[in-house]
């Protein structure tokens, strides 16, 4: 039987830690010149690499200004456009990587309601599911023989 694994948790934390990195960072640009922190990536597989490690030891302020820069060198490309939420990006580029390769990983992030009603009711659906699968398995078959066009009539 499949496991589901929530990621809800540690998403939502990442994410508050985010918009409050990204706060500090607007404040920042204010009293610094930001092109200093702006590194240089030679491909996109680079770039989300170094923003993983960035996400991973909690560099995050240094992870937004990858992003931005990102979005420079490849606008509209996996990094989003500048119109787009750099928190949000960030948030779907790490859930990509900590699933790849995995069936039944999901998180739910932003949400004014309680995880946990919404995740009892998650699974209860994919019991649900579950079962309507099983009882369709279940079913046999049943051939049915349509009388044959080319006979006109039946004698009895």
């Amino acid at each position: 039987m499949p496991e589901l694994l929530n990621m809800s948790r540690e998403l939502n934390e990442l994410k508050k830690n985010l918009k409050e990195a990204s706060v500090y960072i607007v404040a920042e640009s204010l009293n610094i010149d930001a092109t200093s922190f702006e590194p240089s990536f030679s491909s996109t597989e680079f770039a989300i690499q170094s923003m993983l490690e960035c996400l991973k030891n909690n560099e995050l302020g240094k992870a937004i200004r990858q992003i931005r820069q990102c979005r420079k060198l490849w606008p509209n490309d996996i990094f989003g456009s500048s119109a787009d939420d750099e928190v949000q990006t960030l948030l779907n580029i790490y859930f990509r990587h900590q699933t790849l390769g995995q069936t039944g990983t999901y998180a739910l992030v932003g949400s004014n309601q309680n995880l946990t009603d919404i995740c009892t009711k998650l699974m209860d659906l994919n019991m649900e599911i579950r079962d309507m699968i099983r009882r369709a398995q279940n079913y046999r078959v049943v051939s049915t023989y349509l009388p044959d066009s080319s006979v006109s009539g039946t004698n009895l």
